[in-house]
């Protein structure tokens, strides 16, 4: 039997098919997973509730396979996994960021066989039949009058929850925000803008001056590129991006340039 994970009820993700699928809609709203994406939530959902460093993802996930990738790649791997999820049908964000220590998912959690949650979610409760010995009621006259208030808290409590969501969607963003929060702009490449991350932006102009001529990059007008140090594995990345990452519909890719450096030169 191929185990299976039910997240919060409504969503199955299956890691040998390497997809999440509504479990309502089972298997025709399947989102295929690349690789590294869905070995990252696995990752996750075996250590639900505990905190991933991002050392322990990056050594679980690529280097076990023999790939170095840079942090905006492990940035992107879990903005795809959010993403997949949503698009599966699931309304809440079961990965969260923990500042300065890594990344957690709180879902709640079965495991079992496809096919057992399947058949649990088409059993349907038999009806309950009003039952006929009582007396047929009255019509109440103040029925309206209460039909009224009702309908009416219902439309408080619809407002109340769509300022909730949008309350939580903003610090969504605003978390997706610091990623590249403290990139200073250094001008234009290829007609995109480019930021960087260095504190000398003469330093960073130049860099990305020599990489360019060496290496184009892959730079059109409209989109936006981010210079990164990469202290741990002495290189230096550059993220392209058609418009910012925080979109969800931004497509992103990493450039990663193997030299040495120091960046207080």
């Amino acid at each position: 039997m191929k185990t299976v994970y039910l997240i919060n009820e409504t969503v199955l993700f299956e890691p040998d098919a390497r997809r999440v699928c509504s479990l309502a809609q089972y298997p025709a709203r399947a989102v295929i997973l690349h690789g590294p994406v869905s070995e990252c939530l696995l990752q996750l959902l075996e250590h639900n509730d505990q905190v991933l460093t991002q050392r322990y993802l990056f050594a679980t996930v690529w280097e076990k396979q023999g790939a170095v990738v840079t942090t905006n790649a492990l940035y992107q791997t879990i903005a795809s996994i959010r993403k997949a999820l949503k698009t599966a049908g699931l309304e809440d964000n079961v990965i969260i960021t923990v500042p300065k220590a890594g990344f957690k998912s709180v879902a709640q959690l079965r495991t079992g066989s496809a096919d057992e949650f399947v058949e649990r979610n088409k059993t349907v409760l038999p009806p309950v039949l009003p039952d006929e010995s009582f007396e047929t009621e009255k019509p109440d006259a103040t029925l309206p009058v209460l039909r009224f208030w009702a309908s009416r808290g219902a439309y408080w409590l619809a407002g109340g929850l769509f300022l909730l969501s949008c309350s939580v969607l903003f610090m969504t963003l605003r978390q997706g925000e610091s990623v590249f929060a403290h990139y200073q702009p250094i001008g234009t490449s290829g007609g995109c803008e480019v930021y960087s991350s260095w504190h000398d932006k003469e330093k960073s102009r130049s860099i990305l001056d020599t990489l360019s001529q060496r290496f184009p990059l892959p730079c059109k007008k409209g989109d936006v590129a981010y210079l990164t140090l990469n202290q741990t594995q002495q290189g230096i990345s550059v993220i392209v991006c058609d418009q910012i990452p925080e979109n969800s519909a931004a497509r992103c890719q990493s450039i990663f340039y193997r030299q040495p450096y120091e960046e207080n030169e």
